[in-house]
């Protein structure tokens, strides 16, 4: 069954990357915002979130425990 999350990307070069997925839309803001407005990086970074449909069997998602089918 899929569910909808959210996709944190991150362009590094050129190419996003999608780099985790977030059940909280708030947290993967924050993390999209840490790492776009981090001091030390060389230059800036770009990073947003994305809705999506994932299957939480198939990938970690933070924030959202996965149930065991009996």
């Amino acid at each position: 069954m899929n569910i909808i999350v959210f996709a944190l990307y991150v362009v590094l070069d050129t190419e996003p990357i999608l780099t985790s997925y977030w059940i909280n839309q708030r947290h993967c803001l924050n993390d999209a915002r840490q790492l776009s407005q981090r001091q030390e990086n060389y230059k800036a970074k770009q990073a947003w979130c994305e809705p999506i449909m994932v299957n939480p069997q198939d990938v970690k998602i933070f924030g959202y425990e996965v149930k065991e089918d009996e």
